[in-house]
């Protein structure tokens, strides 16, 4: 009996090395992100605009069709200095192979963010939705391992107002960089 599992284990991981083709499978994988936001402070009479960067990560899963398109859902974190941001996103890309082990891609994402500052509590944070679009690059090393690299560009309206204060916070754009390592499952 265990000869018998063992080849079929044997023959299925043989299947994952040399196939070819990654149509309909489910790939894991996470991402190293760096986030440019573009922020917008107002205390009633004056506004202040500027950009901040932060560094995070992801986790998603991506599942392909017909090698053309690829769905995407992903969950996000990144750090800045006097706050975070929290994404789910869901997204639609299409594929456009350049050789075997490489292609491009471009699609559109959705979905939603919350930012917590520093010291604050859910109930003190921002929440609202988000949508973009993204280009990148992915590169096929091995059967089951990918690497990509891309740039996703994202509107949002994450406003948080302080309490007792007139100063609110506007963050109305997403702007990100990312390497990701994938995984076929």
């Amino acid at each position: 009996m265990k000869i018998k599992i063992s080849r079929a284990a044997s023959l299925f991981l043989l299947f994952l090395i040399t196939g070819n083709s990654h149509a309909d499978a489910l790939f894991w994988g996470i991402s190293v992100i760096n986030q440019e936001i573009n922020l917008t402070v107002n205390d009633g009479t004056n506004s202040t605009t500027a950009t901040d960067d932060g560094s995070g990560f992801g986790i998603y899963a991506d599942s392909y069709y017909q090698n053309k398109y690829r769905l995407n859902g992903t969950l996000s974190y990144v750090d800045y200095t006097s706050f975070n941001i929290t994404s789910a996103t869901a997204s639609a890309d299409y594929l456009i192979p350049v050789n075997a082990q490489a292609t491009f891609f471009m699609g559109a994402t959705a979905g939603g963010a919350g930012q917590v500052y520093s010291g604050s509590g859910v109930s003190d944070s921002a929440f609202a939705a988000l949508y973009g679009l993204q280009t990148g690059a992915i590169m096929l090393l091995g059967n089951s391992v990918m690497l990509e690299l891309g740039y996703r560009l994202r509107y949002t309206n994450l406003e948080t107002e302080f309490t007792g204060t007139t100063i609110t916070s506007t963050i109305d754009e997403l702007n990100e960089t990312y390497l990701s390592l994938t995984i076929l499952m």
